[in-house]
């Protein structure tokens, strides 16, 4: 094991392959001594976590247009979901997270807990997985979704926050 007190180089040197969220980077330490507000701490937290998502102009004009996809109508929001899935850190949690505060009447959010609450089964995609896998994944989650919303009389704009808690309370931890 290496100590860094011990090392007998520079280890300013190091400081040249550090390459952590850049542009993000960038922006907070420039951020000086003025107080924070809150999306200052979101993006720090953000910057943590390895979650930030700097979504290209186009995707974010494409997320925007979400909002006129009509309730059954998501297999139009293919091409929207493969946008959303090419940018750096969206993989689809995110991608739906993204969808469903865009539009919940059409989109709601796949996480591992939502998905063995329906399917009774761990999610069974990861980060790697190709994009059409995880489109048409999730197409048929939110096809399972209008399903379950009718034939169990919960409106489909909570059902993600509905089957969170219950896969919590009844399937336990991941």
């Amino acid at each position: 094991m290496k100590i860094a007190a011990k090392w007998k180089g520079a280890l300013s040197d190091f400081l040249g392959s550090y390459k952590y969220q850049p542009k993000l980077t960038a922006k907070l330490d420039s951020l000086g001594k003025d107080p924070f507000d809150q999306q200052a701490v979101n993006e720090i937290v953000l910057w943590k976590v390895n979650r930030f998502a700097d979504l290209s102009s186009a995707a974010l004009k494409a997320l925007n247009g979400a909002v006129t996809v009509k309730p059954g109508e998501h297999e139009h929001a293919r091409s929207l979901l493969a946008l959303l899935l090419e940018q750096p850190g969206v993989d689809l949690p995110m991608a739906s997270t993204l969808l469903r505060f865009r539009n919940s009447a059409t989109f709601q959010i796949i996480d591992r807990h939502a998905y063995r609450a329906i399917y009774g089964e761990d999610y069974p995609l990861h980060s790697g997985s190709d994009a059409p896998a995880k489109i048409e994944l999730y197409l048929r989650y939110l096809d399972e979704l209008q399903n379950l919303a009718v034939a169990r009389g919960v409106p489909f704009e909570v059902l993600d926050r509905v089957l969170y808690v219950f896969d919590k309370e009844k399937n336990g931890k991941l």
